[in-house]
């Protein structure tokens, strides 16, 4: 009961330190995404089942790493890192993934509630999954780089934004497809993503591995 005590505040502490930013992706995930969608399929333009895709495809992955992200910038930043020189680059990383994997699932759920207006939704949950893991990692590395959830935040926008605005042509980084999901671009597309996101956040933090300040010699009198 004490370790489950001590494992709560120590959530608590992580949520209240990000100054309500967490809830951001949870108003946007499961309010602002299903009714923005609703309303595309009332309208029902003869378009409408791709213009659902990319509402998805633009908001699900990038707020999937969301809360990660700000909570990460504590173990990074030259401001705070020193607070958690205790966390070890294992508990640094499991403590990110916890957030990642709450807002992921999240994410698939809400892509799979979307059954009512899409044929593929299942191919769509697995295709939201992928490039979420993808940019999880991503996220990690730019923050290790940057130590800023702002600019980690910024790039990912805008990488976010150039997948929605140019067309992919088969490069796995440009990962946008409609539709059913046949092995070929499963294996090729998306497969890619999930092993770039896994080594970008194996760098992330095995270069965030810290060694204790070494000890100065005193000359002796």
């Amino acid at each position: 009961m004490l370790h489950r005590k001590s494992v709560l505040i120590k959530h608590k502490y992580f949520l209240k330190s990000i100054h309500g930013l967490w809830a951001i992706p949870i108003i946007m995930v499961n309010i602002f995404v299903p009714a923005v969608n609703f309303l595309l399929y009332k309208i029902d333009l003869n378009d409408m089942e791709i213009n659902v895709e990319k509402i998805l495809f633009f908001f699900l992955p990038f707020f999937s790493a969301w809360t990660s992200i700000f909570i990460s910038e504590l173990f990074f930043s030259e401001k705070t890192k020193d607070v958690f020189f205790f966390y070890g680059s294992r508990k640094k990383c499991g403590t990110a993934f916890f957030y990642f994997l709450l807002f992921l699932l999240d994410s698939v759920a809400v892509a799979l509630l979307h059954f009512y207006c899409l044929g593929a939704y299942w191919a769509l949950a697995f295709k939201i999954g992928t490039v979420a893991i993808f940019y999880f990692g991503a996220a990690m590395l730019i923050l290790r780089c940057s130590k800023s959830a702002a600019i980690t935040v910024m790039l990912l926008l805008l990488y976010d934004l150039a997948n929605t605005s140019i067309t992919g042509n088969g490069f796995f980084l440009l990962y946008e497809t409609y539709g059913a999901l046949d092995l070929p671009t499963a294996l090729c597309r998306y497969l890619p993503l999930v092993l770039l996101g896994a080594v970008f956040l194996f760098i992330a933090f095995k270069a965030g591995r810290e060694t204790a300040p070494a000890k100065q010699a005193h000359p002796r009198a």
